[in-house]
């Protein structure tokens, strides 16, 4: 991102942002939530909502700007320079050898222990892919204790209604066998423009009444839910966001709480929207200041590509969404691996495509390369003019450390590519696939979870 974010323009974003909560309104389909805002002296008329100043500055001061999810096997920091690293959510094709089929339990698992094998990621999805066939009414517990099944971080629960997000946190309170501080966490939703339907507010509130943490995320397009210009779709987005985490705080103060955004661009010649153009960017930015104005951790951000294939399209887009999110410095990252053609499609082969581009981003992350062991003067002086530093004895002992070195691009010269047997990237990426399969062990867990979890997935794996 070349603009540079002034001050004034945050401070300009939060004023209109007051204007339209105190004068616009946001919607709220849920009659005890506006009962509640009654008593608090807040302005209703029917199911809008407005908000004033007084409310909004009283709402902020409760935030908390970071908090850890602790479970029995793992910690995770979000926030403060803590960040989450969360894989697919919501896609329902696969792409395999060039086609798209629909996603089947065996995708769902394969997923599940590419997350758990990954050296990148730290926070399950349990919503990760829509499985077909699913029993009615079970989907979002079945999918959560696969979550916990085949992985031992902590876990993302349904957020999709009321009762499936108080069961899939009862499933993980039960499994963890706690019911102390934070242990789970949910991705709620507003509607565009300006909209919480009932089932997005029970099930946003199932976790801030349970004094768990829940991320609040628009998703608008511009042109079509919300202002075509940058400007105003920041402004609207701040709105809606806003609002449900003054819901969050009226409800319980303290709560904890995340800032999300994950507007996208538009195709207005078709009406669609589009994942990923550089006003994305912008969106990822301006959301992160923000979050940081409000003293919030921000959701932003992934592998964003609208693209059908694994071709140069994907990379690129998927390249440029990864460096924004973390030059931005997003503190939860969802969507961050495998996902295209705006979030409907899974590729494995991506998968580890993408890790390798994150992989890249994070080599020089936190580390102080200015560091004196990492001057190299001695060597300089040794050297000299026209020499050459290859038996150094720096060279020997951190090559490894400092270069970074891709396993699936190719980055040998042309003859030395052509003697490896033209080896295409996707062809690398999906041998890896395959080694990482392979090698997946389950998690040691105790009689007790091993109970919890097949009674819940009796019948279901076959």
């Amino acid at each position: 991102m070349l603009r540079k974010i002034k001050q004034s323009e945050i401070e300009l974003i939060h004023e209109k942002t007051l204007y339209l909560l105190e004068h616009v309104g946001v919607d709220f389909e849920h009659k005890g939530l506006i009962e509640t805002f009654k008593k608090k002296g807040i302005r209703t008329e029917g199911c809008r909502v407005f908000f004033d100043r007084k409310t909004v500055d009283e709402a902020v001061s409760t935030l908390l700007p970071s908090f850890v999810i602790r479970t029995p096997f793992e910690e995770l920091k979000i926030g403060e320079g803590g960040q989450a690293f969360a894989s697919a959510s919501g896609c329902c094709k696969i792409l395999r050898d060039g086609r798209m089929y629909d996603a089947s339990m065996e995708d769902y698992i394969m997923a599940r222990k590419l997350d758990a094998t990954s050296p990148i990621i730290n926070l399950s999805s349990s919503p990760l892919m829509y499985v077909p066939g699913l029993p009615d009414g079970r989907t979002e517990m079945i999918k959560g204790a696969m979550a916990l099944k085949y992985s031992t971080h902590p876990v993302i629960m349904s957020c999709f209604g009321k009762r499936d997000a108080e069961e899939t946190i009862e499933l993980a309170r039960d499994f963890y066998d706690t019911d102390e501080g934070y242990y789970t966490i949910g991705v709620g939703n507003v509607i565009s423009p300006l909209y919480y339907n009932e089932s997005d507010v029970e099930a946003i509130l199932a976790y801030t009444r349970r004094n768990q943490p829940v991320v609040i995320a628009c998703c608008s397009s511009p042109g079509m839910t919300s202002p075509i210009t940058m400007s105003g779709t920041l402004i609207q987005n701040n709105a809606e966001v806003l609002a449900g985490i003054i819901m969050t705080q009226i409800v319980n103060p303290g709560a904890p709480v995340v800032y999300g955004n994950t507007s996208y661009t538009s195709n207005m010649r078709t009406a669609e929207t589009v994942s990923w153009g550089p006003e994305v960017d912008v969106t990822i930015h301006y959301a992160k200041a923000m979050a940081d104005f409000y003293g919030l951790p921000y959701r932003g951000g992934g592998s964003l590509s609208a693209a059908k294939e694994l071709d140069f399209e994907n990379g690129a887009e998927t390249a440029l969404c990864l460096a924004a999110t973390m030059d931005a410095g997003t503190d939860f990252i969802f969507h961050v691996f495998g996902e295209m053609d705006g979030l409907n499609a899974f590729s494995p082969e991506k998968y580890v495509l993408d890790e390798e581009l994150m992989a890249s981003l994070l080599h020089t992350k936190d580390r102080d390369i200015f560091a004196e062991e990492f001057l190299c003067m001695e060597s300089m002086e040794d050297v000299g003019p026209r020499g050459n530093y290859l038996t150094e004895e720096e060279t020997v002992d951190l090559y490894k450390s400092e270069v970074f070195y891709p396993s699936l691009s190719n980055i040998s010269t042309y003859s030395g590519w052509e003697a490896g047997g033209r080896p295409s990237v996707v062809e690398k990426a999906k041998a890896a696939v395959e080694k990482r399969l392979a090698e997946y062990e389950f998690p040691e867990y105790s009689q007790r979870q091993k109970k919890i979890l097949d009674h819940i997935l009796q019948g279901i794996e076959g």
